[in-house]
């Protein structure tokens, strides 16, 4: 597990979290005494699968949304219905 000294863990923390959304976890030291360990909040399984929820609701959104416009007719013309709408 690597160290980092206090000053370059903020000045680098940034960078830091990005690793430990990989995975990563990292040991923060005041005058080479560990005082912190910066570990990921959730497990990365967890985060995978929080996301591919995310995108699977989305999808059902966007199917939903489709099945709704098919069938859908204008009886006049589609700049006629803007303008019309913008009453």
């Amino acid at each position: 597990m690597k160290e980092f000294a206090i000053y370059e863990a903020k000045t680098r923390l940034s960078e830091l979290l990005s690793e430990v959304e990989r995975g990563e976890q990292f040991v923060i030291t005041r005058r080479g005494i560990p005082v912190a360990r910066l570990v990921g909040a959730a497990p990365q399984a967890t985060r995978r699968s929080q996301s591919s929820a995310q995108r699977q609701s989305v999808a059902a959104a966007l199917d939903d949304l489709a099945r709704l416009r098919r069938g859908t007719v204008l009886d006049i013309p589609l700049r006629q219905a803007i303008e019309k709408g913008r009453d």
